[in-house]
């Protein structure tokens, strides 16, 4: 089990560095697809490393297009 969360852990650190903003924020929509209805968008911001407001430009983006 710790061998697991270590890995789960050095994963999203790779992902805090290499991935833009809207890449994680993909990545994330496709692990989690029904989270997003649950789950209030400041702790996904905060999941992802963003602020909430980027988010909300990011999500304002996708439905402007």
């Amino acid at each position: 089990m710790f061998q697991n969360s270590l890995v789960t852990h050095q994963n999203r650190i790779v992902q805090a560095f290499s991935f833009s903003a809207e890449e994680r924020y993909d990545y994330f929509q496709q692990k989690y697809p029904q989270l997003e209805q649950f789950v209030p968008l400041k702790y996904i911001a905060s999941y992802l490393g963003i602020t909430p407001e980027f988010l909300s430009k990011i999500r304002r983006k996708r439905v402007e297009k």
